[in-house]
């Protein structure tokens, strides 16, 4: 086996809102990229800044949300420049390949909700399975590359919580973790544009999920974890309690 090691950086972050269900899913999406290419990612989101914002010398945090709303910061910008801005980041997911960057979502409908501490647990239980597999499949190819957890700070106090119980426990599918450092980090997602990938993944998952809508998830669903163009979408999972042809669940 070789001793070529490397880290992928998980990037997490949510959409939606599992206690209030204002709307029927929520979402944990999270961008796995190799260590070496977080710079080079992050210049590139740096340089499409000055296009939509030339007298902001201060970096500007993009999220998704705000940025399809026109809230904030944004409603200066009228639609067609929004439209162009998302896409303009989205390609910047959509161009990358594999294995550089990889995407992973979990969605839950309300339909397979019985207490929000449930919600919160399988949604996130399954992320982190998914890219354990990512981190396994590599090991078994010689490869024993490492993963970390970067998590927007704001959930800092749940994940952390989340975390400890799964080292103690496994998850459902892994008896431990071994693949991934056990020391979680914490970021603000104005910090890091990594962060603000996962934010507009999670944002592509959660639109299409609630309204059907494709045009972001399109743009990420080439980059979402699979073993091959023959195989599903391992990095993608649905869980509901109704019949579904999502991409997701149309594999299963």
């Amino acid at each position: 086996m070789s001793d070529w090691k490397l880290m992928y950086l998980l990037y997490i972050d949510e959409s939606g809102d599992f206690q209030s269900w204002e709307h029927d899913h929520f979402v944990i999406a999270g961008v796995a990229v190799h260590e070496g290419q977080v710079t080079r990612l992050s210049r590139k989101l740096d340089t499409i800044q000055p296009e939509f914002f030339p007298h902001h010398q201060i970096p500007i945090a993009f999220h998704a949300s705000d940025l399809h709303a026109g809230r904030g910061q944004f409603a200066s910008l009228s639609p067609d420049k929004r439209s162009s801005l998302a896409d303009r980041i989205y390609t910047c997911i959509s161009s990358e390949h594999y294995p550089f960057l990889v995407t992973y979502a979990t969605a839950t409908h309300v339909s397979h909700a019985s207490t929000q501490t449930q919600v919160l647990y399988d949604t996130f239980q399954d992320i982190l399975s998914r890219f354990h597999v990512l981190l396994g499949r590599q090991f078994e190819h010689g490869q024993p590359n490492k993963g970390l957890l970067i998590i927007d700070q704001a959930h800092k106090e749940r994940y952390r919580e989340l975390i400890a119980n799964f080292r103690r426990e496994g998850t459902r599918w892994q008896r431990d973790l071994e693949h991934i450092i056990d020391i979680p980090y914490f970021a603000g997602r104005r910090d890091t544009r990594m962060l603000q990938l996962a934010d507009f993944c999670a944002y592509a998952v959660f639109r299409y999920y609630v309204y059907g809508d494709r045009s972001y998830f399109d743009h990420i669903l080439p980059r979402i974890d699979r073993r091959g163009p023959q195989y599903p979408p391992d990095g993608l999972k649905h869980y509901t309690r109704l019949p579904c042809k999502c991409e997701a669940c149309a594999w299963r």
